[in-house]
């Protein structure tokens, strides 16, 4: 689970298009962008079937809508 999460939150970090590196972000920020993702799986329910591949958002130039999309798509 600390993986989906840790993956979630990097794709919630990678949409917001900062162009930073999230290596080099602080563990505060890094943790904020943990709970939302925490909160987003927690929304999907225990029962959905939630794949990283699903939200292999990093680096897409359109990773916020496909962020959403994804989230919509496993939260119907």
């Amino acid at each position: 689970m600390n993986d989906q999460i840790e993956f979630v939150a990097r794709a919630f970090y990678d949409a917001e298009g900062e162009g930073q590196c999230w290596a080099s972000e602080p563990e505060i920020l890094k943790e904020e962008f943990r709970r939302f993702a925490r909160e987003a799986i927690e929304l999907l329910g225990d029962d959905s079937d939630l794949s990283l591949q699903d939200l292999s958002l990093a680096g897409s130039a359109q990773g916020s809508f496909e962020a959403s999309s994804a989230l919509r798509r496993y939260a119907a």
